[in-house]
């Protein structure tokens, strides 16, 4: 039976092991890294909806429970909180660990510190599957169209406590992260702040030395403790292909371009496509359809909200400060604050709009 070889053990890469593994086809994954280490550079805030779909069992690994944010432009603020729960504050560390676990219950190979050279992915058998981030090997071995478009994002985490644990603070200051935004959040009893920017402007570090001097961040982590932290690399346009059925190869998350553009998230949409390539894997061994059915399958879930996230993107990197705190004031003024807590969904804007209209 043809096998596939899945590059990178990142979250989305175990997802797909996990659903290849639940569908009996021989799969192993290949890390470079040596095992599973604490994320110093990755946010872990999931949308409890988009857990659910994915079927992650947040029990043993969720730090917080969020219900709102509080968004932060020039002299206006929004309030977002809703009476249910929104998301959940998760520890990347025990989800790899949970998901990896679960693959390998099923038989699924995990193999760590094994880097594939060029010359290995061309000499490979079966189907390869790159889940290996945003500067993807397997894409450029393959000759995938490039990425456009990134941000560059720097976390630190300190021993500190917000006010109100259960939302996240969102600044957006175009002076200094334009192309995305500074935030505030709880992890675990303690707090994550970070920005991203767009990776033409320079580097993530120098735009989080200016935000950390914002008063609002400033005031917080005066006297706190700093527990580290870490800058990565993120995409946030789509790859115009991710699926070559003649060369037997996919790209699935990060490497693919399967990222929100409004917050660099990738775990919902990039887990979501590992699980729709799963099933195209499965079928191309067994009745020989094409592999590309998973990239249609998964545009037609999913091509309409990355629009609608790439649109809003383009709206709030494009305005200056005070056009942002007009847009936020007029926003306000239209009730924004009570629609979004009763209609939010921080994945699929295209819900909100479809429940706003049947209101």
């Amino acid at each position: 039976m043809m096998k596939c070889n899945v590059i990178g053990a990142g979250v989305n890469g175990l997802i797909l092991a996990r659903e290849l593994s639940k569908l009996d086809v021989p799969t192993t994954v290949y890390e470079r890294k040596k095992g599973i280490e604490p994320s110093k550079s990755s946010s872990g805030i999931l949308s409890a909806s988009g857990l659910k779909g994915l079927g992650i069992n947040v029990k043993n690994i969720w730090l917080n429970k969020l219900y709102g944010a509080n968004i932060y432009f020039d002299k206006t603020v929004l309030h977002i909180k809703s009476k249910d729960l929104q998301a959940y504050g998760i520890d990347r560390e025990k989800l790899n660990i949970q998901l990896r676990e679960e693959a390998e219950s099923n038989g699924a190979k995990i193999l760590y510190g094994k880097s594939i050279s060029k010359s290995e992915l061309s000499n490979m058998d079966g189907i390869i599957a790159g889940a290996d981030g945003a500067v993807s090997n397997v894409a450029s071995h393959f000759g995938f169209p490039s990425i456009k478009r990134f941000v560059l994002t720097y976390r630190a985490e300190y021993k500190a406590k917000k006010e109100d644990m259960e939302t996240v603070d969102l600044f957006f200051d175009n002076n200094i992260t334009k192309g995305l935004f500074g935030w505030i959040a709880p992890h675990g009893d303690d707090i994550e702040i970070g920005v991203g920017i767009e990776s033409k402007l320079g580097k993530s570090t120098d735009a989080f030395k200016k935000f950390i001097m914002k008063k609002e961040v400033k005031d917080l982590i005066k006297d706190a403790r700093l527990i580290g932290g870490g800058a990565s690399i993120i995409p946030i346009a789509l790859r115009e292909r991710f699926a070559y059925d003649e060369k037997n190869v996919l790209l699935v998350g990060d490497a693919a371009g399967q990222v929100k553009s409004t917050t660099g998230g990738g775990i919902i949409f990039g887990g979501n496509a590992a699980i729709i390539a799963a099933k195209a894997i499965h079928d191309k061994i067994n009745s020989k359809t094409s592999l590309e059915s998973y990239e249609r399958n998964w545009l037609k879930e999913f091509g309409m909200e990355v629009r609608l996230h790439n649109l809003i993107h383009s709206i709030y990197s494009s305005l200056s400060n005070r056009q942002l705190d007009y847009l936020a004031r007029l926003l306000k003024a239209l009730s924004i604050e009570k629609v979004l807590s009763k209609y939010g969904d921080m994945d699929r804007p295209s819900l909100i709009i479809k429940r706003m209209l049947k209101v």
